[in-house]
């Protein structure tokens, strides 16, 4: 069983950017939030296994390298989250305002997919942009 586990070790995998156990250990947002597809992202089983439950401030500096910001950004991904990394601090409400930027990320990239289309965004609050 195990050389099957390991041969499968690259494979990519979900991830929450924002580890669920991290979250409910320090209080940082909602169970809705933290469930949110907004805060997965695909990566390697043997990388999830070395990022665990750890405050994702703490493992963004081990990946930290030049190019870094570019595969975030390629992947839809905020770099504020790096930004944080950098300066050691999380701010309050972190992972809502890590989605929001997620979320602008995506709309960002959909206006340029739908280049002279127009399209509606409805937010929670029942406001409307027209993009």
């Amino acid at each position: 069983m195990s050389d099957v586990y390991y041969l499968f070790t690259d494979k990519p995998n979900l991830h929450h950017i924002f580890p669920v156990n991290f979250i409910k250990q320090s209080g940082i947002a909602t169970q809705i939030e933290s469930d949110s597809l907004m805060n997965i992202a695909y990566l390697s089983q043997i990388t999830n296994l070395k990022i665990s439950d750890k405050n994702p401030l703490d493992y963004l500096k081990e990946y930290d390298q030049p190019g870094l910001e570019t595969v975030l950004h390629s992947h839809l991904i905020a770099t504020i989250i790096l930004e944080w990394s950098r300066a050691d601090a999380l701010p309050e409400h972190a992972l809502t305002i890590f989605i929001e930027e997620r979320v602008n990320l995506l709309l960002e990239a959909l206006r340029l997919k739908l280049d002279g289309i127009e399209f509606n965004v409805f937010d929670m609050g029942n406001h409307t942009e027209n993009i």
